[in-house]
């Protein structure tokens, strides 16, 4: 079963790759003080690169590993498929990118604070088995790692992030 997670999952991650080094390209390159070959543009393509080598490594691991599963007697066990179990080997993953979809799409009409606190108060719990989970502890770290990460970009460092809808 793991084999096709890697191919699923690269596979993913290469097409998202292939996306946000496509996208890299409408960056308008700023080449800061002087004359030097990194401009604006040199890390995002660069991650951009990175993550689709990254991620066909996955889908080449996971071929392999599905050939030496047919080669094996668990072949056929293999290859049979069930969504409750595949639901719970990868709930994590699949909450994680419904979370990080809903996040950037509120991002501009809920507000940058509001939206951090909520999504890192999700993943927390999320990621926390269900034995230790702690709401208290994941909403005070929400709300103090959101406001803390506010004051730092939007104070000491000038950068403008989305107020939203309340104005914070």
């Amino acid at each position: 079963m793991t084999y096709r997670t890697n191919i699923v999952a690269g596979s993913v991650l290469a097409l998202f790759a292939a996306v946000y080094f496509y996208f890299s390209f409408s960056i308008k390159p700023f080449h800061g003080l002087g004359a030097t070959p990194l401009d604006s543009t040199f890390i995002p393509r660069l991650w951009g690169a990175c993550l689709f080598l990254l991620s066909m490594s996955l889908v080449l691991r996971g071929v392999r590993e599905r050939r030496r599963v047919e080669k094996s007697t668990e072949g056929a066990a293999a290859r049979r498929f069930s969504l409750p179990a595949f639901w719970r080997n990868n709930h994590e993953v699949i909450l994680t990118f419904i979370a990080i979809g809903v996040y950037t799409a509120l991002l501009g009409p809920v507000g940058f604070t509001i939206m951090s606190a909520l999504y890192i108060f999700f993943q927390a719990i999320v990621l926390s088995p269900p034995e230790k989970r702690n709401y208290k502890a994941a909403a005070a770290i929400a709300v103090v790692a959101s406001v803390t990460i506010d004051y730092l970009f939007v104070v000491l460092l000038s950068v403008l992030l989305p107020k939203g809808i309340l104005g914070f």
